[in-house]
């Protein structure tokens, strides 16, 4: 059975570095881009992510004023929802963002990690994910002070996800690898 990927893009300063990189190995069947970077990305986005649901209609809005065609599908955690509708916006899938024994969250790059094998991608690639403090958000230059309190689900998780998840940069490129040709496509 061939082998189903995806390149997740978060918010990070590195994000555009990191995917010009990850593009080196060839085409993804999917992009899933979280929070910031739906109004900013303007390639085809299959899966919008985010912990901050609440936030779509902006980001959308900011997507429609550039243009950028919609997500195909939006998805946010199960304690921010209502029967799937968040505000007026309708969400396609609702889940939680939790695995066992993880109490908190990890950030919306982890969530987004989760939702990436839930849809059955076998090859996960993190771009602007580094979980770095020192690296800042590309839309604004201060160190991203509160990675500090989602760095340990990322440890719960990394049993779920170390062997399907890699990552170009960062603290989660030391936790779970820098993804390489024969591990993308075994």
């Amino acid at each position: 059975m061939p082998v189903k990927t995806c390149v997740i893009l978060g918010g990070a300063a590195c994000v555009w570095d990191d995917l010009e990189q990850a593009r080196e190995f060839g085409p993804f069947d999917a992009t899933i881009a979280i929070n910031d970077m739906l109004a900013h990305y303007q390639g085809e986005i299959d899966f919008a992510v985010s912990l901050h649901p609440e936030k779509f209609n902006e980001w959308m809005a900011a997507r429609d004023a550039k243009g950028f065609s919609r997500p195909k599908t939006f998805v946010a955690h199960a304690n921010n929802t209502e029967q799937g509708r968040q505000g007026a916006f309708w969400l396609d899938i609702v889940m939680d963002y939790r695995w066992p024994g993880m109490g908190s969250s990890g950030s919306s790059g982890l969530f987004a990690v989760k939702v990436a094998i839930e849809q059955g991608f076998d090859r996960i690639i993190l771009c602007g994910v580094p979980m770095d403090g020192a690296q800042s958000h590309f839309f604004d230059k201060a160190p991203w002070s509160e990675v500090n309190a989602f760095t340990e689900a990322w440890g719960v998780a990394n049993p779920f996800i170390r062997d399907v998840t890699r990552s170009m940069s960062g603290q989660t490129k030391e936790w779970l690898g820098h993804p390489t040709k024969d591990w993308l496509k075994p």
